[in-house]
């Protein structure tokens, strides 16, 4: 039920206290862009705002970057850690605990939660405080459809069940929900969420950091008489399934052997990765980056030439729409994406990218080839992506929408994503 005091929200100065369970600074892609920018947002409009997150360097750096008026300091275990699942039964308990304490202690008005094991956190810390906060649950991902993709003992289904049911409990008891994308909406529904508390605002991009560069260094440095470079870019993780751009590869080389594949970014599925590289005698047109900054990222793409992003057509994949095309586009690269719900309502077909069947590496490899065989057709769908991100995913106009959602008690009116 929506609470009194948030009748004239907007008129007011309010304590947001905004969670992350993830390494939120640096920035280290995942949700701490987005919930980086939706924090200098509520400060832009003057609100008081309390960050609990992970952070590495001073408080006084990430309290600057981050414009916020107090820092929490969480738990985070490194999303390129290959042991994350186990540590994740340690790092977020702890920090469901710091965060219930961290509500006790400021009062906020308004708790914005990353996702939903944050979520839940924060419905036991409104549980055992005296002032009950709003929460705004921040939802892009459903989390525990990704454990059947990561091997291990049977401890993990009993993760998967008691995760499963924090989920739900999230999303039933959240007072707004914002999420990324109409497939998204529909999925968190069937979740036992009502539509008209579900909102949306997409994902975007910072056009400070990615942008195009002179990268003709880093050609000629990395990918010396190659003329094209394919890039895959971001944490590379098992459920994403990347094996299959290998595989694509595979046919992509034979007809066009002047092609390199750059695969920028680190996760746990790299050295799986690798090995396949090696066994199917790849290696010289693969180039590994590892992990980097994020500026770097964006001057190594400013590089390539097609950008590719790589999803199964499993429930947790269909809402997303990742920040991949994103920065592709901003970058200067076409667009190659799997044809899922989330990535339809963002690209559009023959004018900002290309779809391939999602799992079908020949789909894929086919896609690659039309543009390999028609640069001047990339170099328009990466002209018209570069001028969607422009006019319609800039964080800062993204984050501002993220505020104005999560001050209304209207019901929402299912808005359009921009496209």
């Amino acid at each position: 039920m929506p609470r009194p005091y948030f009748r004239h929200f907007k008129l007011f100065s309010v304590k947001v206290l905004v969670a992350i369970f993830e390494e939120l600074y640096p920035l280290s892609g995942g949700g701490s862009p987005r919930i980086s920018n939706i924090i200098r947002a509520f400060g832009r409009q003057g609100h008081e705002v309390i960050v609990a997150g992970g952070i590495s360097g001073s408080d006084e750096e990430a309290m600057e970057y981050l414009g916020c008026s107090q820092l929490v300091r969480l738990k985070a275990v490194s999303r390129l850690d290959p042991a994350k699942m186990k540590k994740y039964l340690i790092a977020h308990p702890i920090n469901i605990f710091c965060l219930i304490r961290a509500i006790r202690r400021y009062r906020p008005d308004l708790v914005v939660a990353h996702n939903t094991i944050v979520g839940y956190g924060a419905l036991w810390g409104r549980r055992l405080s005296r002032k009950k906060p709003r929460l705004v649950l921040n939802l892009t991902d459903v989390l525990f459809e990704y454990l059947d993709d990561y091997s291990s003992g049977g401890w993990l289904s009993l993760v998967q069940k008691f995760g499963r049911k924090m989920e739900r409990a999230a999303i039933k008891g959240a007072d707004r929900i914002i999420t990324i994308s109409r497939a998204m909406k529909e999925i968190v529904a069937g979740y036992g969420a009502a539509p008209e508390r579900i909102g949306i605002v997409c994902d975007g991009v910072d056009l400070s950091i990615f942008k195009q560069y002179d990268s003709r260094d880093l050609r000629e440095k990395f990918a010396p008489g190659k003329e094209t470079i394919l890039v895959f870019q971001g944490v590379i993780d098992p459920q994403d399934g990347p094996e299959l751009l290998v595989a694509a590869a595979q046919s992509i080389l034979k007809r066009h052997p002047a092609t390199a594949v750059w695969i920028i970014g680190d996760g746990t599925a790299v050295p799986p990765l690798k090995r396949m590289v090696r066994e199917t005698g790849l290696s010289d047109a693969f180039y590994f980056s590892g992990w980097l900054s994020q500026a770097e990222v964006a001057r190594r793409m400013s590089a390539g030439d097609i950008g590719l992003v790589i999803l199964p057509d499993i429930v947790s994949a269909r809402g997303r729409v990742t920040l991949k095309e994103f920065e592709y586009w901003a970058c200067g690269l076409s667009v190659i994406a799997p044809r899922l719900p989330a990535l339809e309502e963002v690209i559009e077909e023959g004018k900002t990218g290309l779809f391939y069947r999602p799992g079908d590496a020949d789909d894929l490899a086919a896609k690659v080839e039309t543009l390999i065989a028609d640069p001047a057709r990339s170099r328009e769908l990466a002209a018209a992506g570069a001028a969607l991100v422009e006019e319609s995913y800039r964080w800062q106009d993204l984050a501002d929408q993220f505020v104005e959602l999560s001050q209304s008690e209207n019901p929402v009116k299912s808005p359009a994503v921009a496209k």
